[in-house]
Formats: C-alpha cells, structure tokens, sequence
C-alpha cells in the first residue's frame, strides 16, 4: 500500500532571494507545489517552498540537497483539509 504524501512548508530566511533560485532542485524531484520570494524585511529576505512528500524525514532530506549558505530555513508540516 502506498504511504500518503504530506505537505510541508519550508521558509527560508538569508541576505539574498534563494527560494526561487533553488527550486528547480525540487521541481525535478516531483515534490515542489509551490515557490516564492517574500518581501524584505529587517531579518533579510525571505522566501518558501510548498512540497509534497511522505513524511518529515524525506522534507528533511530534500532541503539539505539545496545548497543554502547563510540561511535560516524552518520546516513546518501543513494541515490538508
């Protein structure tokens, strides 16, 4: 039987826009839903990806693929009504 996927928020927090220059990471891997740049602000620039994958581990996993420098990065399991 097939585990079900699970979507996870990624934001991303770094001195320069990274969430849509790294995407294309995820997008070949079949898990990206979803990508921007947030505006601004005093933490820097911020920015998400919206994937869909089998459990936190693999969300995990798939980020430390991405080469991010300097970057604060949170990964929050989002709920599917």
């Amino acid at each position: 039987m097939k585990e079900a996927a699970v979507r996870f928020m990624v934001f991303l927090r770094s001195p320069k826009a990274l969430a849509a220059q790294h995407s294309d990471v995820l997008l070949r891997g079949g898990v990206l839903l979803d990508a921007g740049d947030l505006c601004v602000n005093v933490c820097g620039v911020s920015g998400y990806w919206l994937i869909d994958v089998r459990n936190h581990e693999e969300a995990v996993e798939r980020v430390r693929r991405i080469p991010l420098s300097a970057c604060v990065v949170e990964i929050r399991q989002v709920a599917v009504v």
